[in-house]
C-alpha cells in the first residue's frame, strides 16, 4: 500500500513539475487560444433565427382507377421522408426568393441565389409527432422571419396542388364531349358507380325484371296487361340507376375538382423575428477557450517535454546522456564589482556556494581509484559556463586545503584571468612556444586571492595553438604541475567545433563534462562524449550549468540551506559570518554572482 502511495506521489511531483518548468509554453498557448476566439467571437456577424411550425396530417382518401389507368395514391411508407425533402426542394426555393424578391439582398443576389437558400432554410422534425420546424438563418431577424413563413406558404400550397394533380386529369376525362351511349358507358364503368350498394341493387333488379319481361312477351301478346306491366317497372328501375349514376358522377365531379377536398398540411405557429442572435454564443465560445486553452497549453508542454533534446535535470543527465550526475549549478547575475566566486570567499550558504560544495564532493567521490587527481574541464560548444565552473570548482577544492593549480588551456578564447581579474600578459603559450625547462614556468604562475589557489593564464593569443599542444612541452608542464600541485584542473577548449580538447586528454584522463541548462542538444552532447571515449578519456560525470531554478525537483535546495542556516549551529555560524564581515568590512547580505558565459 505504501509502495503505491508513493509511486503515485512520484507522478504527481513529476508532472507537476513538468508543468512548472514549461509553463510559459503552456501559459502561451492559453493565452493564444483565448485571443484567437475572442477575436473571431466578437468580430463574428450576429446571425438570428426564425422558425415556423407546420403540422403533416398523413393523407386519408380511397384510390381512384379511371379506365384501368394508375392509382392515385394517396398515402406510403416513406410519405414523411418525401415532405421533408420537398420542403427543400430548389422549385420551392425558386418561389420563395422571387416572392419576397430577395435579389435586392447582397447575400442572394446571385442569379442563381435562390440554391443559397438550401443552406440557411433547415427542416428539423419534431420526434414522434406529425410536427416540423421550418428555421431559417440570416444576419437579418425580420428577413428570417419572412423567409420562414413564406417557405411554409408555399410549401401548403404546392402540397394542395399536388393531391389535385392526378385528380385533374381525371376530371377533364369526365367533362369530355363524347356520344350519349359512349359517355353513359364510361360513367358506368368508374368504380364509384360499380361498387355503389344501391346501384348494384337496383341492377340486380333490373335483370329480374328483364328476364320476366321475356318470358311473359314468349306467353303474351306485346298488348297484354302483365307485358305492359313488367315492362313499366323495367323502365322505372333502369331510368332510377340512371339517377343514382348521375348523382354518383356529380359527387365525384366536385370531389375531382377540389373545392370539398381539405389540405393536410397546416401552419401552428407563425415564425416571428427573434430577440437574440444564435451565433456567437459569445459566454459559451469563451467558456470552451479557457478550457480548451487549458488542455492545449498542458498537451503543448507535454509536448515540448518530448520532444526536448536538452539537458535540465539529474534524470536527463543519467538516462540521456548515461553519465553520472555531479551537480546543478544555479544561474546567477552578474555584479560587477565583484568576482564569480565571491559567494564562496564569503562562505555564505547559498544555493550556489553549497551547489558548488556538493560539485566538489561528488568530484571527490568520482576521482576514487584514479591514479591521477588532474581534470580537465569541457563542453559541447562555447557558451555553456565551463570557465565558471572550472573556477568555482578551484576555489572550492582549495578552500577544503589543498593546493590548486587552475590552468586556462583554451588557447584560443582565454576567459581564466577574467575570472580571477589577473594579468593575462604572459602565461602558458610563452611556455609552450619558447620553454626550455620547467624553471621557465614558475615565474608565470600567478597567485589568486583564494589561498591555496595559483592560476596559469594562457597568455598572448598564438597563431597556431594546436600545434602548441602537440609538442613535448605539454607533457613536460603537466608533469611538473603534477609534482608540484595536489589537485590540477585545466579549463580545456570546448569539443565543437576544434578539437584542441582531445590533446589536453593525451596527458589527463579525467574530464568533467559542463552541458548549458536547456541549452545544447543531446545529440551533440553524445558526439562529444563519445569523442572524448574514443581518445581514452574518462568523462568523470556531467554538470548542468546555468539552471534556472523553480520547479518542484530543485526544492532540496532551498530546504537544505533552510536547515542549515536555522539549525542548532545557526547561532555559531552567524557569529561566525558577522565576524567574517568586520573583519574585511562588507556587507552582511549575501551577493549575487554571475555565470561566465565563456
Amino acid at each position: 500500500m505504501n509502495d503505491n502511495d508513493n509511486e503515485l506521489e512520484f507522478d504527481i511531483s513529476y508532472y507537476l513539475e513538468l508543468i512548472l518548468r514549461r509553463r510559459w509554453v503552456a501559459l502561451s498557448v492559453f493565452i493564444s487560444v483565448v485571443i484567437v476566439v475572442a477575436l473571431v467571437t466578437f468580430n463574428t456577424r450576429p446571425v438570428f433565427q426564425s422558425q415556423a411550425l407546420l403540422v403533416i396530417e398523413k393523407e386519408r382518401g380511397n384510390n381512384v382507377i379511371y379506365q384501368g389507368g394508375p392509382t392515385v395514391e394517396r398515402g406510403n411508407d416513406d410519405y414523411y421522408q418525401t415532405q421533408y425533402k420537398l420542403l427543400k426542394s430548389e422549385a420551392l426555393l425558386k418561389t420563395v426568393h422571387d416572392r419576397l424578391n430577395l435579389v435586392q439582398y447582397p447575400e442572394f443576389a446571385d442569379p442563381y441565389g435562390y440554391r443559397k437558400l438550401i443552406k440557411p432554410v433547415a427542416i428539423a422534425p419534431v420526434p414522434r409527432s406529425r410536427l416540423v420546424y421550418v428555421k431559417v438563418d440570416s444576419y437579418d431577424p425580420v428577413l428570417s422571419a419572412n423567409i420562414a413563413n413564406e417557405v411554409a406558404k408555399v410549401f401548403i400550397e404546392q402540397n394542395l396542388s399536388n393531391q389535385l394533380f392526378i385528380s385533374k386529369d381525371v376530371l377533364n376525362a369526365l367533362q369530355a364531349d363524347r356520344a350519349g351511349n359512349q359517355s353513359r358507358a364510361i360513367y358506368e364503368s368508374l368504380p364509384a358507380v360499380v361498387n355503389n350498394t344501391l346501384i348494384m341493387d337496383l341492377k340486380r333488379e333490373s335483370a329480374k325484371l328483364q328476364s320476366q319481361v321475356a318470358e311473359a312477351s314468349g306467353r303474351y301478346t306485346p298488348k297484354h296487361p302483365q307485358v305492359l306491366a313488367l315492362t313499366a317497372n323495367l323502365a322505372a328501375v333502369q331510368g332510377q340507376i340512371k339517377e343514382e349514376t348521375d348523382k354518383v358522377i356529380q359527387s365525384l365531379k366536385i370531389d375531382l375538382s377540389g373545392q370539398l377536398m381539405g389540405n393536410n398540411i397546416r401552419l401552428i405557429d407563425a415564425a416571428t423575428p427573434p430577440l437574440k442572435p444564435i451565433k456567437p454564443r459569445k459566454a459559451l465560445n469563451m467558456m470552451l477557450a479557457t478550457i480548451g486553452g487549458l488542455i492545449l497549453g498542458l498537451f503543448a508542454a507535454v509536448l515540448v517535454e518530448f520532444i526536448d533534446q536538452t539537458v535540465r535535470t539529474q534524470e536527463d543527465v543519467e538516462n540521456k546522456l548515461g553519465l553520472p550526475f555531479l551537480g546543478i549549478v544555479p544561474l546567477t547575475r552578474q555584479v560587477k564589482e565583484q568576482t564569480s566566486y565571491n559567494h564562496l570567499i564569503l562562505q555564505e550558504h547559498s544555493l550556489i556556494s553549497e551547489s558548488i560544495r556538493n560539485l566538489r564532493t561528488m568530484v571527490d567521490f568520482a576521482e576514487v581509484g584514479s591514479k591521477s587527481k588532474s581534470v580537465i574541464v569541457s563542453s559541447s560548444v562555447q557558451g555553456e559556463g565551463k570557465s565558471y565552473v572550472a573556477g568555482n570548482l578551484a576555489v572550492a577544492i582549495a578552500q577544503a586545503g589543498e593546493k590548486v593549480l587552475i590552468v586556462d588551456g583554451d588557447l584560443r578564447r582565454s576567459n581564466m584571468h577574467k575570472v580571477f581579474r589577473v594579468s593575462n600578459a604572459k602565461g602558458l603559450s610563452d611556455f609552450l612556444g619558447g620553454g626550455r625547462n620547467t624553471e621557465d614556468i614558475q615565474p608565470l604562475i600567478q597567485p589568486t586571492d583564494v589561498k591555496n589557489l595559483s592560476i596559469l593564464t594562457c597568455g598572448p593569443r598564438p597563431p597556431n595553438p594546436a600545434e602548441l599542444l602537440n609538442t613535448p612541452r605539454l607533457s613536460a608542464f603537466l608533469t611538473w604541475a603534477q609534482a608540484n600541485y595536489d589537485r590540477v584542473i585545466v579549463d580545456c577548449p570546448p569539443m565543437f567545433p576544434i578539437s584542441d580538447a582531445l590533446l589536453w586528454g593525451k596527458y589527463i584522463n579525467n574530464c568533467i563534462f559542463v552541458a548549458a541548462f536547456g541549452k545544447t542538444r543531446v545529440p551533440l552532447i553524445k558526439t562529444a562524449i563519445k569523442r572524448f571515449a574514443a581518445s581514452g578519456i574518462k568523462v568523470l560525470g556531467a554538470v548542468v550549468n546555468m539552471s534556472k531554478f523553480g520547479g518542484l525537483s530543485y526544492s532540496y535546495y532551498g530546504y537544505y540551506q533552510y536547515n542549515y542556516n536555522y539549525g542548532p549551529d545557526a547561532d555559531a555560524a552567524e557569529g561566525e559570518k558577522k565576524h567574517h564581515h568586520k573583519k574585511h568590512g562588507s556587507k552582511a547580505d549575501p551577493v549575487p554572482t554571475a555565470v561566465s558565459e565563456k
